[in-house]
């Protein structure tokens, strides 16, 4: 495993900045299950802003286009999100963070796309489409989607058509833009064989690229098994996950979480990808653990929250103290990423438990760029300066 020695703000791209003050001011802590106005534009003006609180990478969430605000449901892997702005848009913004030592890190969805995607819609209507098997349906018609999420139709990473698609389109934004780098969306959906043609073709383009898949099992249950591609043809890791699964049903994964499926689904991917997200490390900050139960040494990505968990300033109670104690661990680690708003502690409003649909755009809020000011910008950079 390599050292990169990263520290890299995460930025939800329609939530962070519009690029306008007086419209960042009227969203400022809103949140909405629609666009809000976030994009590049804004991003590329803050990029002095994330430099001095002492970040050297950003991870945008996808900005191809999609069908909704969180990037995640792809109609087009070739095209930024109108939306976000323009190919120029992103040339700019790579090209500014560059000049300023800042890598630039997006996300990747290779897992599934919007069931609006034109290859999707093709396969549903069509039995003899070309696109049929770029999908997994079974003789009824139902097809395979990322969980139980109806709406995002899982892609059969085991066809060539597919595996090359994809790894084309990332060669693209690599090409194309200069890129530094993908975290990589649910890499537990994609099979290996994927995975490890896709990390090999583009490291090909750049061999300092780095990855940060998202190897996560929270909401995964055992009938879910089955889309879970890292373990096909892996009888005996399935049934050894599937037990996992089974022991650690309905803990409150905010706080315990499930350590022992994500070190056990990090370790059976640990050879292709070098550095994945540290969830086992994430639960054990979240749970406070001791500092000899914490491994500071490993080079996986470690956290405290992101755009799918609550936020770290809610689960500590807004207590500010308690806020930076945590992140003074994050930096501990070799690489780490710090969720764009910890800096001013940004939190939510409502716990996910008492939302039924949509819990995760109370951690989504808008950027409140009024909190902002130099004793901010000051006290984070200490932080993470290890002050």
């Amino acid at each position: 495993m390599h050292t990169i020695l990263m520290r890299v703000y995460q930025i939800m791209v329609d939530r962070f900045s519009t690029g306008n003050k007086r419209k960042d001011a009227a969203l400022a802590l809103k949140t909405s299950r629609r666009r809000m106005g976030g994009n590049l534009r804004g991003v590329e003006n803050k990029l002095e802003y994330i430099k001095k609180l002492g970040f050297d990478a950003i991870w945008l969430t996808p900005i191809s286009e999609a069908a909704e605000y969180n990037g995640y449901s792809v109609l087009d892997f070739y095209k930024i999100d109108p939306h976000f702005g323009s190919n120029k848009d992103l040339k700019q913004l790579v090209d500014k963070a560059h000049k300023l030592g800042i890598k630039v890190i997006l996300d990747f969805v290779a897992n599934h796309v919007s069931n609006q995607h034109n290859f999707f819609r093709s396969a549903f209507r069509d039995k003899r489409s070309m696109y049929r098997k770029w999908f997994v349906f079974d003789k009824s018609g139902t097809y395979k989607c990322f969980l139980d999420v109806k709406t995002l139709p899982k892609l059969n990473t085991e066809n060539d058509e597919v595996i090359n698609y994809l790894i084309d389109a990332a060669s693209y934004w690599i090409k194309e833009f200069g890129i530094d780098g993908y975290r990589l969306d649910h890499a537990i959906g994609p099979s290996t064989k994927f995975w490890s043609e896709f990390v090999s073709e583009c490291l090909k383009l750049d061999n300092r690229l780095m990855f940060m898949p998202e190897i996560w099992l929270t909401g995964i249950k055992t009938e879910h098994l089955d889309t879970l591609w890292f373990l096909k043809n892996e009888e005996k890791l399935r049934e050894r996950l599937r037990a996992i699964l089974f022991k650690n049903q309905g803990k409150n994964w905010d706080i315990i979480g499930d350590s022992d499926a994500e070190e056990f689904a990090m370790s059976a991917l640990n050879n292709i990808f070098k550095t994945p997200l540290d969830f086992s490390q994430n639960f054990k900050l979240r749970r406070q653990y001791s500092e000899d139960k914490i491994d500071y040494s490993t080079e996986h990505f470690a956290f405290a929250d992101n755009h799918d968990m609550q936020r770290i300033s809610w689960i500590l109670k807004n207590d500010r103290n308690r806020i930076d104690n945590s992140i003074r661990k994050v930096r501990k680690f070799k690489n780490s990423v710090v969720y764009y708003g910890t800096e001013i502690y940004l939190s939510q409003k409502k716990d996910f438990g008492k939302l039924s649909t949509f819990q995760d755009t109370e951690c989504r809020r808008f950027m409140d760029w009024g909190s902002v000011n130099d004793t901010v910008i000051n006290r984070f950079a200490g932080i993470l300066n290890g002050q």
